[in-house]
C-alpha cells in the first residue's frame, strides 16, 4: 500500500527529518510513504493541485485553513493534518475542526509526528521494529566518540574534524578551529545534504550516501553522512597537507560507518558497562521466567 504526504514546513531540515522518520515508520509497518516537502501554503497548493496526496501536514494558520478548503474542492477525499502551539486559542481549534482537519500539539520530536500521521491515516506507525538507535547497537560514551574523530583527524592529517546533527548541532569535535566560522559550516553543509537527500527521493531512493566536497586556496572540506540522522565533516589545512581524495573519502566513509554502529549513551565506560549487563540480564530473566512470573501473579 502506497500514502503521498504533502509537508508545509517553512523550515526545510525539520520538514527532511519528518519525511525521513515517516519514510521509515513505514516501511517497518510494511506500507510505503512517499513525502513531498514545500515551505509554504502557496506552494502546497501548486504542488497538491496537479497530484492528489492522502494527507496534507501544515501549521494551523489562516493561510493553511484556506487552502486545503480550495484542495477539497478538487480532492474531497483530501486528509489535512493541523500542527498548532499550545497557547492556540479555542476559537481557532475549533474552526479546523469544522474544516474537517485534525489537529495535533506542534510535535517536539520526529516520533511524536510520526505518532500524529499514524491516527490521521489510521496506520501502525511507530509501533514496529524498534528504531536501531535504541537497540541493536554497542554502546558508546562521549570519549569513544571523541576517540574516534581524533583517529580519523590523525589518519588524514585535518587541522578540524566535527561531528554534527542533520541540522547542523555539533554533537563532538577535535582540532583546532582557529580561523573557522565552525556554525556557518556545519549549517551550509547540512543545507547540502538536505538537497542531496531530495535528490535521492526524486530517483526514488531513500537510502543514499552523500560526499561533499569543497575545494579551496587555504582550505579543503570533506563531508558525509552518517545515517541518516548525522554529518561528519573535516577541515584540511593546504599550509600543512595536501589532501589525496580517495585517501580522505575511503577514512571519512570508515569513521562514517563506525560512527553510525554507536549508540551514544551517557555515564563513564564503567557505569555504561554495568547499565548494559544489567539490561542484557533483565531481557534473560524475562525470556526465561517472563511467562512463569506473569501465571504467579
Amino acid at each position: 500500500m502506497k500514502y503521498r504526504v504533502l509537508i508545509v514546513q517553512a523550515n526545510p531540515a525539520l520538514g527532511q527529518s519528518w519525511a525521513q522518520a515517516l519514510t521509515s515508520a513505514g516501511a517497518d509497518c510494511g506500507v510505503q510513504i512517499q513525502v513531498q516537502n514545500v515551505r509554504s501554503a502557496t506552494a502546497g497548493q501548486l504542488v497538491a493541485g496537479r497530484q492528489l496526496y492522502d494527507l496534507v501536514i501544515a501549521s494551523l494558520q489562516i493561510e493553511s485553513l484556506g487552502v486545503i478548503r480550495r484542495l477539497r474542492k478538487r480532492w474531497p477525499n483530501l486528509r489535512a493534518l493541523l500542527l498548532h502551539p499550545p497557547e492556540t486559542s479555542v476559537v481557532s481549534l475549533r474552526e479546523a475542526e469544522l474544516a474537517g482537519c485534525s489537529l495535533a500539539p506542534q510535535p517536539a520530536s520526529a516520533r511524536d509526528l510520526v505518532a500524529a500521521v499514524g491516527k490521521v491515516l489510521e496506520l501502525p506507525l511507530g509501533i514496529g521494529p524498534a528504531p536501531i538507535s535504541d537497540t541493536g547497537r554497542p554502546a558508546a560514551t562521549m570519549a569513544d566518540v571523541l576517540l574516534l574523530l581524533d583517529m580519523l583527524r590523525r589518519q588524514t592529517q585535518a587541522q578540524f574534524v566535527i561531528y554534527t546533527d542533520n541540522l547542523g548541532n555539533t554533537v563532538a569535535q577535535q582540532g583546532d578551529a582557529a580561523n573557522l566560522e565552525v556554525g556557518a559550516i556545519t549549517s551550509l553543509i547540512a543545507g547540502s545534504s538536505i538537497n542531496i537527500a531530495e535528490l535521492g527521493r526524486a530517483l526514488h531512493d531513500q537510502q543514499v550516501g552523500c560526499l561533499i566536497v569543497l575545494e579551496g586556496i587555504q582550505f579543503d572540506i570533506y563531508a558525509t553522512n552518517v545515517g541518516s540522522q548525522h554529518l561528519l565533516a573535516l577541515v584540511l589545512a593546504k599550509e600543512f597537507v595536501e589532501p589525496r581524495p580517495g585517501y580522505i573519502w575511503l577514512q571519512l566513509k570508515r569513521s562514517a560507518r563506525q560512527l553510525s554502529g554507536m549508540r551514544l549513551v551517557k555515564g563513564t565506560p564503567g557505569e555504561v558497562i554495568a547499565a548494559e549487563l544489567s539490561a542484557s540480564l533483565n531481557r534473560e530473566f524475562e525470556r526465561l521466567f517472563g511467562d512463569t512470573l506473569q501465571h504467579q501473579e
